[in-house]
């Protein structure tokens, strides 16, 4: 148990961050909805980050997780870092350049061809962003989850404070006649300032780890480096095709239905989905946590069990939060969702339940993946995440012209899903871990048909009371379900004694 709790602890402090910050984040959600002067403005902020979302994965290199891999194993982080970071800033140098060179040639082949300095904003961001998530993963790997929470939520108040800025002051600046106000508001359109929010909070952020960027010791070591990339490298393909899940779906959609209202459904798509990150708000907490604990804990003779162990609660949690999530999601949308026209599309709230499972499943996916990264056999771990890609990228070309933006939550589900089966059984080769899959089964499956028949329910004033009650009854299961578990476990190794 006191392995728990101490994960427990860090997650909460990691958790502090990410929830507050996706918290706060949210707030954006109302305010593009009701602040950008049509709703398929939020598409292209949809389409936007969805390209930077799949790419953020090539600026990286997977390196982050090459980090703790080689600073556990070689036992000189400081080389390990200094080689990380330096390699990422002349690759981040090298795709500033060719956004120089290219951006308008990038950005027809999006779709926004009257727009090519989006292409330079979002590659230098991601070339920043690249090099601060190793500062990031210093800082964890170092066990400073305090210092962690509070430059990500430094990074997300200066983006949340631009947007502000950008998209309510210097408009009401600009009607009271401040010239400087006019010249701003008429030169620039509302999506590119939220583009140009993310751009200075990344650019800030930098400095903000220079205790971490100051231990960086000039020069490559070649040797090293060669080592880590060719850890790394099959990270890439899965980062790629995890992102493929996770992003793709937006870039689809923009290109497989009418053109002329792509970028609407694409927005109504982007804000109902995220309504459906609640579940990823612990799910972020946890990863951020456990990843360096789990490669810790591997030189122990008990690792795997405590994997199984580390896993069990882990379901119960994300269940839990799906269940509860589902059933208060009707009455939360519109404080989040700010322009009614949203819900007068009748597949907006459809989908919510859908991605919400979906995401539990990529939850459980993170957590059971960490039988490649602790056994070195990333090339073999990449296989899921590829299944995953070829089923969205199939799934979402049948279904999207078919049925819209439902076709790409059922993908996704169907997607997370087959990952985690392909997961466990590589696992099961590879790297044994004892799960209880009969439990693990149980508990979502539960989940699963309490959360769906919740749904069901109608929206009505005293329904917040039955759907409250739900998930603690859910929570009640799950609990006395574990303590008999627990029982008969304790009373099984009393009869092996005697």
């Amino acid at each position: 148990m006191s392995t728990i709790k101490k994960l427990a602890s860090q997650t909460a402090i990691y958790g502090l961050s990410t929830m507050v910050g996706r918290l706060i984040n949210y707030l954006l959600v109302p305010l593009y909805t009701a602040y950008l002067a049509e709703v398929a403005d939020y598409g292209i902020v949809g389409v936007m980050f969805g390209w930077a979302s799949l790419f953020s994965v090539v600026f990286g290199l997977g390196l982050e997780t090459a980090y703790f891999h080689f600073s556990q194993k070689t036992g000189n982080a400081p080389k390990v870092f200094s080689t990380a970071v330096n390699f990422l800033i002349i690759t981040g140098f090298i795709w500033v350049i060719i956004a120089c060179w290219f951006a308008p040639e990038i950005m027809t082949g999006i779709g926004y061809p009257n727009h090519p300095e989006y292409a330079l904003w979002f590659i230098t961001i991601l070339s920043i962003d690249a090099i601060t998530a190793i500062g990031f993963a210093k800082l964890r790997q170092e066990k400073k989850p305090w210092k962690f929470a509070l430059i990500k939520l430094t990074n997300i108040f200066i983006n949340v404070g631009a947007n502000l800025f950008f998209l309510i002051l210097i408009p009401v600046l600009a009607s009271n006649g401040i010239s400087w106000a006019v010249k701003w508001n008429s030169s620039v359109n509302q999506v590119s300032w939220i583009f140009i929010s993310n751009l200075i909070a990344s650019g800030i952020t930098l400095p903000l780890l220079y205790k971490s960027m100051m231990q960086i010791r000039l020069g490559l070591d070649l040797k090293l480096l060669k080592t880590m990339l060719k850890y790394s490298y099959p990270l890439i393909f899965i980062g790629l095709a995890g992102m493929i899940n996770e992003t793709f779906d937006r870039i689809l959609l923009k290109k497989l239905l009418p053109e002329f209202n792509a970028d609407y459904e694409v927005s109504i798509y982007n804000a109902f989905y995220k309504l459906s990150l609640v579940l990823t708000l612990f799910v972020q907490a946890f990863r951020f946590a456990v990843e360096p604990f789990f490669f810790e804990q591997s030189k122990k003779l008990d690792a795997q069990e405590s994997y199984a162990y580390i896993m069990k609660y882990f379901v119960y949690v994300v269940s839990f939060i799906f269940v509860f999530t589902v059933a208060i999601i009707p009455y939360i949308a519109p404080l989040l969702i700010r322009n009614p026209d949203y819900f007068l599309h009748p597949n907006g709230m459809k989908i919510v339940p859908i991605l919400l499972a979906a995401n539990l499943f990529l939850g459980v996916y993170y957590t059971l993946s960490v039988w490649y990264k602790v056994s070195g056999n990333t090339r073999i771990g990449a296989i899921p995440a590829i299944v995953g890609a070829i089923l969205t990228i199939a799934l979402n070309y049948v279904l999207i012209p078919k049925i819209g933006f439902v076709g790409s939550a059922i993908t996704t589900l169907a997607a997370y899903t087959s990952m985690v089966i392909v997961g466990y059984f590589l696992s099961r080769k590879f790297y044994p871990i004892p799960y209880n899959l009969a439990l693990i089964l149980t508990v979502i499956g539960i989940a699963f048909m309490m959360g769906f028949w919740i749904n069901t329910l109608p929206i009505v004033s005293y329904g917040i009371v039955i759907r409250i009650l739900i998930p603690l009854t859910f929570a009640l299961f799950v609990y006395l379900l574990d303590k008999k578990i627990i029982s008969n476990v304790t009373n099984k190794s009393h009869q092996q004694k005697q």
